[in-house]
């Protein structure tokens, strides 16, 4: 009897190592399949991102258009969307005003988001916008200077007296390019289109881009989007060429957001774009009512061919 409760006992004791000693290959053997599966998974992702970082486009190197190229960071500038990049727009630029007799030049943007309040382009000058360059409109409007009504213009478009100055801004220039790998210049907008409806500003609102007075203007390869005003507004200037751009703002509840707005202008072509915009696309002006009459410079020899227009006013005015 001893001897059968003793072999009873050794069976017990047997069974109960053998299903502890199979708990613990079972354990064993799932931890290597987990380590086996992991070492695969990371395998296959360092053999995805190894090919993907093969297969990925460098960014495109900035062509030199000008005797002389500066890049915006050489003057302190900071593409990070936060830091006011107005002082070195302006240095750049200063610079650049000082090579109009060699041939000017180039400002490069370079990939970033650049913020900035309004600053004034040079003579004989490029400004060239990065692929992923943005250069962004601050938003606050003190930061943006008043200016006289236009002469043609009479006492002001949206209310009387001061307006608004354009974020880019031109006056008596010639020969100045805005070009690159489609960069963007963004004015930020639904602020200003905010504040036009609850009617909170004091001044008319200024485009995105305003040349006065000048010739020999170009804008090519380049993205505008969401202009507190009109786009792009050319006003007196004669022999400029836009080509290759898009211009975008939403359809609906983008107050006055024309794509371009040739205004007293001679000899202009507009071609190969895509204009996208809550009211014109593109209209031709020659001032307003009688104080257009009276300033007398009709808009002449305009020129538009393959451009496609979408608008909720109209596609060309003029």
């Amino acid at each position: 009897m001893a001897d059968f409760l003793g072999s009873n006992v050794r069976v017990s004791d047997i069974r109960k190592w053998i299903s502890t000693q199979f708990s613990s290959y079972k354990a064993w053997f799932a931890a290597l399949w987990f380590l086996v599966f992991l070492s695969l998974f990371i395998w296959q992702k360092s053999s995805v991102e190894g090919i993907l970082a093969s297969r990925r486009v460098p960014s495109r190197p900035l062509p030199k258009l000008r005797p002389v190229a500066y890049n915006l960071s050489d003057f302190g500038g900071v593409g990070d969307g936060v830091t006011v990049n107005t002082k070195a727009f302006e240095k750049a630029i200063e610079a650049i005003s000082k090579l109009r007799s060699s041939g000017g030049g180039q400002l490069n943007v370079e990939s970033g988001r650049w913020l900035t309040a309004p600053f004034n382009l040079t003579s004989h000058m490029t400004l060239f916008l990065a692929e992923d360059a943005v250069i962004l409109g601050i938003e606050d409007e003190r930061y943006w200077p008043l200016m006289p009504p236009l002469p043609s213009y009479g006492y002001g478009r949206e209310h009387p007296g001061p307006r608004y100055g354009s974020l880019i801004h031109g006056q008596n220039l010639k020969d100045v390019v805005i070009t690159g790998h489609n960069g963007t210049i963004d004015g930020q907008g639904p602020a200003w289109w905010r504040k036009y409806r609850k009617k909170l500003l004091n001044h008319t609102r200024g485009p995105l881009i305003q040349l006065m007075w000048s010739s020999d203007v170009k804008i090519s390869n380049v993205t505008l989007q969401n202009s507190p005003f009109w786009t792009f507004h050319p006003y007196d200037c004669k022999n400029v060429v836009v080509s290759g751009i898009t211009i975008l703002a939403p359809l609906f509840e983008a107050p006055n957001t024309d794509g371009i707005d040739p205004d007293s202008c001679e000899n202009m072509l507009i071609e190969n774009s895509y204009i996208s915009v809550g009211d014109d696309g593109i209209a031709i002006k020659s001032g307003w009512d009688q104080y257009g009459i009276a300033y007398g410079r009709p808009s002449v020899n305009i020129t538009i061919r393959n451009v496609v227009l979408r608008s909720m006013v109209r596609g060309v005015e003029g």
